[in-house]
């Protein structure tokens, strides 16, 4: 059920990096977010708190856990998130913690992101032992799942900010206050990347159907669609024009396509975009779900470092999810399963 709840306020999308909650795993891929964590943070003068999961597993009845195995392990995992703290704290100049936990990583994870009241939920598309099926590996896909933040999902295989300023920004709108609340975010990283923002919006290409067949309603659908596009060209500008008296460098991008969702793909691969900013929600805010299709399917599929802000309050999801009842945890990694085609 959609609903009509406040947008919210640039304000309270510009404090989305106060605290950062960033996961690794002790593998390479998973410390692919660890330079946009730390950009990000020294962008918008957030805290950074390093987080280690060590996965409980299930032992057979009548085994003896391996103590000293686990204290060696643990021992181990304490030294390296240390190494990695001084590494980041050292870069950054800002305060970075570290929390070395026990149990399900998705559920942990989310768990201390309440704890010490994170803005932001920062990890990487894929973790140790992830297959190259799969665009986002089990962990992430749950945390999504259950997640009521502000999330940044780095790909693996995407080079991180400090490997040369970002050129594009990719800021996906369709015309929903919702969706222009990320635009002074997206600004103020822009002009700490020295990037160029790109604003685009997809206007639906009409298609034949058994209920959109004749021509005239073809060229009826298709007129209305040409509509749209001066009406996305006008809007966008209005914006640009904004964002350009603030000293924002903008360009604007108007696309017609039949699968909005593919078109931001691909958009992004065009435009070489090293980010991509966007609400979690747009103009049918889905407060049942933490992400609306677009976001959500973006978060899966995309190989493009993705910030997804959260724009609708976590009180508000929590009790939508509580409504809707719980989930299992095959559901919920189902729910961010990539589709097959």
């Amino acid at each position: 059920m959609a609903t009509t709840l406040t947008s919210p306020s640039p304000a309270e999308n510009m404090s989305f990096a106060r605290r950062l909650l960033v996961c690794v795993d002790r593998s390479a891929v998973s410390e692919a977010c660890v330079p946009h964590a730390q950009a990000l943070a020294m962008t918008f003068g957030g805290a950074i708190t390093l987080v280690h999961v060590m996965q409980t597993a299930d032992e057979p009845a009548g085994r003896r856990i391996d103590a000293l195995g686990w204290e060696i392990s643990r021992q181990e995992a304490h030294g390296y998130l240390e190494r990695l703290r001084q590494e980041v704290s050292q870069a950054s100049g800002l305060p970075v913690d570290v929390r070395l936990e026990q149990g399900r990583p998705a559920e942990r994870i989310t768990d201390l992101a309440d704890e010490i009241a994170a803005d932001l939920i920062v990890l990487s598309s894929c973790g140790q032992g992830a297959g190259p099926t799969w665009n986002l590996g089990t962990t992430a896909q749950q945390v999504l799942a259950i997640a009521h933040k502000s999330v940044f999902i780095a790909h693996s295989s995407s080079p991180g900010p400090a490997a040369s300023a970002f050129k594009c920004i990719l800021v996906p709108l369709d015309g929903s206050l919702r969706a222009e609340s990320v635009l002074p975010a997206a600004a103020r990283i822009a002009a700490a990347r020295a990037a160029e923002l790109v604003l685009v919006h997809v206007v639906q290409e009409p298609l034949p159907t058994a209920i959109l067949s004749s021509v005239e309603d073809m060229e009826l659908a298709g007129k209305l669609a040409s509509r749209f596009v001066s009406g996305a060209t006008r809007y966008l500008e209005q914006l640009r024009q904004q964002l350009a008296r603030e000293g924002t460098p903008v360009r604007t991008l108007v696309v017609r396509h039949a699968n909005t969702r593919q078109c931001l793909l691909e958009t992004a691969e065009q435009e070489q975009a090293e980010l991509i900013v966007l609400c979690a929600h747009g103009c049918a805010a889905d407060s049942g779900r933490s992400f609306g299709e677009a976001a959500a399917h973006l978060l899966t599929h995309s190989k493009t470092p993705l910030l997804v802000l959260q724009d609708l309050p976590e009180h508000e999801l929590r009790r939508a999810k509580e409504g809707n009842g719980k989930s299992s945890p095959s559901t919920l990694r189902a729910s961010f399963a990539p589709e097959i085609v």
